[in-house]
């Protein structure tokens, strides 16, 4: 038997060669919404252009990590205004 043809295509992103596959779910994770998603199980993208985008959503993240600490403070204020309100009534 010969050796195994290698099965490459093109990067979905920068039209490179891959060999690299990501699932359907991965694309919604990371929140690849640039991508004209087809309903298809995996996309052709390169490492590269994976790690790429992934890095830049984390950067962006940030803001969204210190939105949500901001609200669970605002949450935690409320609750304990409810409580307040609560143990008055009672």
């Amino acid at each position: 038997m010969k050796g195994f043809l290698k099965m490459t295509t093109t990067c979905e992103l920068c039209e490179k060669e891959t060999k690299n596959k990501v699932s359907y779910l991965e694309l919604e994770t990371w929140e690849f919404d640039f991508l004209k998603k087809e309903q298809k199980d995996f996309h052709s993208i390169c490492f590269e252009c994976f790690d790429k985008h992934t890095t830049n959503f984390i950067d962006k993240e940030m803001d969204l990590d210190l939105r949500k600490k901001r609200a669970l403070s605002v949450n935690r204020e409320l609750q304990e205004e409810i409580e307040a309100i609560l143990e008055i009534e009672n």
